[in-house]
């Protein structure tokens, strides 16, 4: 199989060539039998080993073997807990380092290729060195770094894509997600299972750029990968099996075969041997004879041989990248690629148009000019549209953040991980996307049926502030959205957290029952309700004026202000919604750190 070229580096500086190296690293965690007892699991066992700079370094073996949990825990991304138990040291150019300091050398590339499917590769990469540089020329030089290097020229205006839009290719797609850590220049590079997937030629392609980018820049390349083609093999510099959480081997690669040979594991004429090797490795008794064999082997042959490799790295200190843009700068960015995603995720942009007009249009034809109908019904009906404004504001500004989020989560674990910018960056420019829709769509749906169902337009300030209520409820509902998507980790979980919310917010909404009426051991549920502050607004809204048509009448003294027993107010209504947004907000921010801290 041809390899595939790469447009030649610029060489990391030998200063800030990068050697990985961890000792007596054990891991384990406590799981719960069938019978709900906690055992201690051991992923790994008191292994040791090294990864050299400028080399390729595999980490083979069996699903189960500990080979992602040996790289998670190399690029800093365990979270350490009462279940979870790590000890022994893990280095770099044989000094410790911390998940911040990774993010300041290396760079960690998912399993699952996590991107907009709304940009280009080109503006995915930008918005990238956007937040790690300041030169606006060493931001053109770094992304046309990553396009050139990874053969991405073809695609690179054209859109990543996602199931609605159709988009670039697997292996362009994995091309990105390197390239999306190869922006920001990292001098080591940790990917699990890069080839998963793939095809075996796209799989030996972006092996083979690896192998280059590693031989032509000096940077330290590990990666975990399953079963490799015999093509995929002899590109290798390194190569480390693990079984049950040691090592059976660890070394070069051109010399692996031989060392099985010599202690009894031949692999057969014109056979792959990483195939051969793993049969080996995969036996259904874990007590198999052959393991010990393993271990004991490999104890003899590699274990102080790699002792001595690393205690015999140099200790010197990395030369560190750190972020150089603001906190107002990382909002801006954030901000103005949501506004593209946006622009570009048309299904849902048009639906949540068409969805604004078709509610006004069904509110304004089903009560047409109900609020001139004199008497009782008149008065029925206006109250069941201030309602149904009530319940299509807030359900509509919570559906598309309950649809969206979850997709955006995992961006921004990744991005978050990668130090591109803070949490509080993130929400900030995240929740400001929202908010032109959340104004401008009440205004259509009010400029669509106000008129029709004849609401009381007596003056303009009365309309304005019937637009400015259905506008902070929107806001609420967006808020409220945002905070159960940040609080499950599953749509499904947060989908289905909803109704049992839901429903008792919208029953103490003030619509159903008169507040008076409400136990004590559960009337406090109101007062949580924004829908309930919003319902009173509006009522006051368009009764408080229209107190002189009671008079004289049979419903004298029974304005819907009084028989709903709504005694906040107006103002006081509006000032509680803003203060209820920004309930949700912090809530939702709050959840958003647990995340991402559980995530880690």
């Amino acid at each position: 199989m041809k390899a595939a070229t790469v447009v030649p580096t610029t060489e990391i500086s030998q200063t800030n060539r990068v050697t990985v190296s961890f000792q007596n690293l054990t891991y384990q965690v406590s799981v719960k039998n069938p019978k709900g007892v906690s055992e201690q699991r051991t992923i790994l066992n008191k292994i040791s080993g090294i990864c050299h700079p400028g080399e390729v370094t595999a980490i083979l073996g069996a699903s189960g073997a500990g080979k992602t949990s040996l790289l998670n825990i190399l690029a800093k991304r365990i979270s350490l807990s009462r279940n979870v138990q790590l000890l022994g040291e893990i280095s770099a150019n044989g000094q410790p380092y911390d998940s911040d300091q990774f993010a300041q050398f290396s760079s960690y590339v998912m399993q699952n290729d996590v991107l907009f499917g709304t940009l280009t590769v080109r503006e995915t990469f930008e918005f990238v060195a956007n937040l790690k540089y300041a030169d606006p020329q060493q931001k053109v030089d770094k992304v046309e770094y990553a396009i050139k290097t990874l053969k991405l020229e073809r695609c690179q205006n054209t859109l990543i894509g996602n199931a609605l839009i159709k988009g670039i290719s697997g292996g362009e797609r994995k091309r990105t997600s390197i390239g999306v850590e190869l922006v920001s220049d990292p001098y080591c590079i940790m990917l699990d299972e890069p080839t998963s997937g793939l095809d075996s030629f796209t799989a030996f392609v972006i092996i083979n750029l690896l192998k280059k980018l590693a031989q032509s820049s000096g940077r330290t390349i590990i990666f975990t990968i399953h079963q490799p083609s015999a093509d995929i093999y002899t590109l290798f510099d390194q190569v480390m099996l693990l079984v049950q959480g040691k090592f059976i081997y660890q070394g070069r690669r051109d010399q692996m075969v031989d060392y099985f040979k010599g202690i009894g594991f031949e692999c057969p004429a014109h056979s792959n041997p990483l195939d051969y090797l793993m049969s080996v490795m995969h036996h259904e008794d874990p007590n198999h004879p052959h393991y010990q064999t393993l271990f004991t082997h490999y104890n003899n042959q590699f274990e102080n041989q790699i002792l001595s490799q690393i205690q015999a790295v140099k200790k010197e200190a990395i030369q560190r990248q750190t972020i150089q843009t603001t906190f107002a700068f990382q909002v801006k960015e954030i901000f103005r690629r949501g506004m593209i995603n946006m622009k570009r995720d048309k299904v849902l942009v048009r639906g949540r148009v068409v969805m604004t007009i078709f509610i006004g249009l069904l509110i304004g034809g089903i009560f047409w000019t109900a609020g001139s109908e004199p008497g009782y019904k008149g008065i029925q009906s206006t109250i069941g549209v201030l309602f149904f404004l009530v319940m299509s504001s807030f359900m509509g500004a919570l559906n598309p953040v309950i649809i969206q989020f979850p997709d955006e989560r995992e961006v921004f674990l990744r991005e978050e991980n990668s130090k591109l910018y803070t949490t509080a960056a993130y929400f900030t420019g995240k929740s400001s996307v929202e908010i032109p829709f959340l104004i401008l769509f009440p205004i259509i749906q009010q400029l669509i049926c106000y008129w029709m169902v004849d609401l009381n337009d007596k003056s303009g300030d009365i309309v304005i502030i019937n637009i400015i209520i259905c506008i902070l409820l929107g806001l609420s509902g967006n808020s409220f959205g945002l905070m159960a998507g940040c609080m499950f980790t599953d749509v499904k979980a947060a989908s289905g957290f909803l109704p049992v919310v839901l429903m008792p917010l919208v029953i103490f909404s003030g619509f159903y029952a008169n507040q008076s009426l409400y136990m004590n051991w559960i009337g406090w549920v109101q007062y949580i309700s924004p829908m309930k502050y919003a319902f009173e607004a509006l009522v006051w809204n368009e009764f408080d004026s229209r107190s002189d048509e009671f008079l004289g009448t049979t419903i004298q003294n029974s304005s819907p202000i009084d028989t709903y027993d709504l005694t906040l107010g107006l103002w006081k209504c509006l000032v509680i919604l803003v203060a209820i947004i920004l309930f949700f907000r912090m809530m939702a921010m709050m959840f958003l750190y647990l995340l991402r801290q559980k995530q880690q």
